[in-house]
């Protein structure tokens, strides 16, 4: 079983990224690929539908459309 490595962190909007960041293929903060190194984010849901996030690194940088709404 993984941990989620954002437990204080807010979770991004999963409407605001880009379907490789919500389908786990990029990170779901800086849009990085992922391949084998990815980490759990979080799991959100999104129109009725279950999402695992997934980042490259706990400190990575969002970019982009990946920020999360304030």
């Amino acid at each position: 079983m993984t941990t989620p490595v954002a437990l204080t962190q807010p979770l991004p909007d999963v409407a605001r990224l880009r379907s490789r960041q919500q389908m786990a293929m990029e990170c779901a903060r800086c849009a990085r690929y992922l391949g084998a190194k990815g980490r759990v984010l979080g799991d959100v849901r999104h129109l009725g539908l279950p999402f695992r996030l997934w980042v490259c690194a706990p400190g990575c940088q969002p970019v982009g459309s990946t920020v999360p709404n304030a």
